[in-house]
């Protein structure tokens, strides 16, 4: 690729003629084909863009949203705090730009690019991003939403 250009944003694998008549976000996140596929840098510099101008100091992607498992893609801004909460189900929570803390009760975890930590059902937990960075979330519910 040469120098300035952009690669093409990711668009998920699998989708049925049928589904052109659904929103975009169902189109996009329900598994309609047997796979979705995504270019996660590509999706975290359009993150990073939306939530560079949030009040919140994030953005958000749902990318899968597949009877129990949902994958979120977080863009954060440095100092940027997800106050404590929980999942019904167990989580997974993976850095993949900056440096996040998380922290469950008096301990903190300081994930890293390429760090990973899974958390089990409903443990209230709370993330701070230390830098601008970028998590990688997948739950698993235990009964179908």
């Amino acid at each position: 690729m040469a120098t300035g250009q952009r690669k093409a944003k990711a668009q998920p694998v699998g989708k049925r003629a049928a589904d052109s008549k659904k929103s975009t976000y169902a189109r996009g996140h329900r598994l309609s084909g047997k796979k979705l596929e995504f270019l996660l840098k590509a999706e975290d510099e359009t993150l990073r863009e939306r939530a560079a101008g949030a009040a919140s100091g994030r953005a958000a992607k749902t990318l899968a949203k597949e009877g129990r498992l949902r994958a979120l893609l977080v863009a954060l801004n440095r100092g940027t705090v997800l106050k404590q909460h929980h999942t019904d189900g167990p989580v997974s929570i993976q850095c993949l730009r900056g440096n996040v803390v998380i922290t469950v009760g008096d301990e903190s975890t300081e994930l890293t690019s390429g760090g990973l930590l899974i958390l089990a059902s409903k443990v209230q937990h709370e993330a701070k991003a230390l830098r601008d960075s970028s998590i990688l979330i997948t739950m698993s519910f235990l009964r179908g939403k």
